[in-house]
């Protein structure tokens, strides 16, 4: 009787070790689709200071009057509100996708503002002869630099 005892305080057997591993791991698989995959709550200091300047340069190419800089603002912005989204870890292969990563956790105006400008960063970038007035590509890169303003 105390040889039973004694066997059974040893620990788990190889093939319960072996058994819970497994179950363990497809717990893991089955979970996996469901985790937030690196989500960031907040960003450093150093990629802040980063997102400012690029942000600062943006706004200086806002006063122009130049059409060609003010195309290139919109491209711009439009290129650093993606960086932001993948600094903060939302899913997605493309700008459109990781948007809608984050439309939960964006304020729904500023959302559609972002929206707003990345469709006129589309034409800018799919129709070469397509006419943006001034005004519109101003109000493309503030609805952009809109969700910047915020860090």
């Amino acid at each position: 009787m105390s040889q039973k005892y004694y066997k059974k305080n040893q620990g788990p057997t190889l093939l319960e070790t072996i058994f819970v591993g497994f179950f363990k791991a497809l717990w893991f698989l089955i979970l996996l689709p469901f985790k937030k995959r690196g989500r960031k709550k907040g960003l450093s200091g150093t990629e802040i200071a980063e997102i400012t300047a690029r942000r600062r340069e943006i706004e200086s190419l806002l006063s122009s009057e130049s059409e060609i800089e003010l195309r290139h603002a919109v491209m711009e912005a439009d290129k650093l509100v993606d960086y932001v989204l993948k600094l903060k870890g939302y899913a997605g292969e493309t700008f459109a996708d990781r948007l809608r990563s984050a439309e939960g956790h964006i304020d729904r105006t500023i959302y559609q503002s972002i929206w707003e400008g990345h469709k006129v960063r589309n034409t800018l970038a799919h129709e070469h002869d397509a006419k943006i007035s001034k005004e519109e590509l101003q109000r493309a890169i503030n609805n952009l630099l809109r969700y910047l303003r915020n860090f």
